[in-house]
C-alpha cells in the first residue's frame, strides 16, 4: 500500500516574463483558463484528492497569492530573492513547513485530475511524472532506463534517448528532501538552478521513478502560444 500523501507544494515565485503584458498584474498562476484560473484548478483538483496541506512558494506579486490562501486555508512562503534565484532555492526556503511525503508542483499548469491521481495511487514514494511528446515548444525531454530517471534536458543532444517529456508535477520523499536540502547546501549552483535539474543530479546515487501518461492532457504556460493552445486543445480535453 502506498504511503499516505496530504501535502503538495506549488512553486509560484517566477516573474513570467514571458507572458507580459498578464503578469505585469497577476502572477502566472492567476490566469484565467475556462472558468478558473490555473491556481485555483490545482487546488480543486489537490483536495479532491485528498490533499489537506497546500504550501505555496511565492515571489512575484506575492501578495495574490497569500490573500488566496487566506480565503482557502492555504499557507504560503515567500522567497525574497526570487529575482535572482531559482525554482531549487524557493523549494528550499520552504522546506521547514513540510512534513514527510509530498507532491510538487508548478503553479503554470493545467492538466487533467489523472495526472494527481496516477502518482497518488503508484506505490514508489519518488517519482517523475511524464507524457508522450506535446511538441509544444519549450520541452523539458527525459531519459529513462528501467523505469528510473536517468537524466532531462531542453536539448535533445544531452541525452542518450529521448523517452518521454517532462510534465512538472512530482512524488517526493522525505527522504529525498533531506538530501535536495544538503546538495543545495554544498553545490556551487544551488541557489540558481532548477529544482528538476537538481533532482536529475541526485538521481545517480537515489532512484527516482518515472510514471509515463502516454496521452495525459496538460500543458505549462509560459507565454501567448501556450496560452493559446491551452485554451484550444487542452481545455477541451479536461474533466
Amino acid at each position: 500500500m502506498t504511503k499516505t500523501i496530504e501535502t503538495a507544494v506549488i512553486l509560484a515565485a517566477g516573474r513570467g516574463t514571458r507572458l507580459q503584458p498578464y503578469t505585469f498584474d497577476i502572477p502566472k498562476g492567476f490566469m484565467p483558463v475556462g472558468d478558473e484560473k490555473l491556481i485555483e484548478r490545482s487546488v480543486r483538483l489537490l483536495k479532491k484528492n485528498g490533499i489537506k496541506n497546500i504550501i505555496i512558494g511565492t515571489g512575484h506579486l506575492h501578495e495574490h497569492y497569500e490573500k488566496f490562501a487566506k480565503d482557502n486555508g492555504l499557507t504560503t512562503f515567500l522567497s525574497p530573492e526570487y529575482a535572482s534565484t531559482g525554482s531549487f532555492h524557493t523549494l528550499i526556503q520552504g522546506s521547514h513547513l513540510i512534513e514527510g511525503d509530498f507532491l510538487l508542483l508548478e503553479s503554470d499548469l493545467l492538466y487533467h485530475s489523472l495526472a494527481i491521481e496516477s502518482l497518488l495511487e503508484d506505490e514508489r514514494r519518488v517519482l517523475i511524472l511524464t507524457s508522450g511528446f506535446t511538441q509544444s515548444n519549450d520541452e523539458v525531454y527525459v531519459e529513462v532506463q528501467d523505469k528510473l530517471l536517468v537524466n532531462l534536458s531542453k536539448k535533445k543532444e544531452e541525452l542518450n534517448s529521448i523517452d518521454a517529456e517532462l510534465v512538472g508535477i512530482w512524488k517526493i520523499s522525505s527522504d529525498l528532501l533531506k538530501k535536495l536540502k544538503e546538495h543545495h547546501q554544498n553545490a556551487s549552483d544551488g541557489r540558481n538552478k532548477d529544482y528538476e535539474i537538481a533532482i536529475a543530479k541526485l538521481s545517480n546515487e537515489y532512484s527516482v521513478g518515472v510514471l509515463k501518461l502516454e496521452d495525459l492532457a496538460w500543458c505549462e504556460i509560459d507565454n501567448q502560444d501556450h496560452l493559446e493552445r491551452a485554451k484550444e486543445k487542452i481545455l477541451p480535453r479536461l474533466d
